[in-house]
């Protein structure tokens, strides 16, 4: 049996815990937080601590926290070298854990929420380790997770992020100005979810730019020029003009 521990009590940590409570190969050893008590989503049975100073042994530390916490939680862990230190940032190098004898990167590629349960079986896990051997024992958990680990460099998996980005929360923030626009003309709106749910769709059988439609794409000015009129003045005016122009030049790929 591997034994895990986690660091830290947000959105990541809390769905890593539910799946390795779930695993019959993987104990969940503890989770380590600031807070005095275990947040009240977690499961009541798993052991915790607020001092980082005082980790029970396992096989493999997971830093979920802050990018930009990861450096100086790794500074402040004192583990024994044949444990594996791991940091779960889609952006943070590697090299931010050397401290460490054995150490790598556990990366789930997906976005995550509390309140919303989540099939790990289908996330890609995105793994990197400082040496083949540390390497291979991060696949292996990686493998008791999800059907889909892929290998990769920092510099590569910083590329990975970048496109999850543009790709999650660039499209959210896209709909939170679209139910702004509605509501702002007293329309509901969930109008937009069947569209919402088609076009994520339609990628399980189009590639991306296939799948672009509208009329920026068909270099439709009139139409382009009648929502730049409604949008005349709002925040969202210069938004639509520079991403319209980025897809009106799709027109000499396509």
């Amino acid at each position: 049996m591997i034994n895990v521990t986690i660091i830290g009590t947000g959105n990541v940590a809390f769905h890593l815990s539910e799946v390795f409570l779930k695993n019959q190969k993987i104990n969940l050893v503890e989770i380590c937080g600031r807070k005095k008590n275990l947040p009240s989503e977690f499961n009541d049975f798993i052991d915790y601590s607020n001092s980082i100073f005082k980790l029970k042994k396992s096989d493999f530390y997971i830093i979920s926290v802050s990018d930009e916490q990861i450096e100086n939680i790794s500074k402040n862990l004192n583990v024994g070298d044949s444990s594996i230190v791991l940091h779960c940032s889609g952006s943070t190098s590697i090299n931010e854990l050397s401290n460490h004898c054995s150490h790598g990167v556990f990366y789930p590629l997906q976005t995550f929420s509390i309140k919303k349960s989540i099939n790990f079986s289908n996330i890609p896990i995105i793994i990197e380790g400082n040496s083949y051997k540390n390497l291979n024992k991060i696949k292996d958990l990686a493998l008791m997770l999800s059907k889909k680990v892929l290998e990769a460099s920092s510099k590569q998996r910083l590329a990975i992020h970048v496109s999850a980005v543009f790709t999650n929360n660039f499209t959210n923030y896209m709909r939170i100005v679209a139910d702004e626009i509605l509501k702002s003309n007293k329309i509901d709106a969930k109008i937009l979810n069947p569209l919402t749910f088609e076009t994520s769709d339609k990628l399980k059988h189009l590639s991306s730019k296939d799948a672009q439609t509208g009329p920026a794409l068909r270099n439709d000015l009139k139409t382009i020029k009648k929502h730049l009129n409604l949008l005349k003045g709002t925040d969202y005016e210069k938004v639509y003009k520079t991403i319209s122009s980025e897809i009106t030049k799709l027109n000499n790929e396509l």
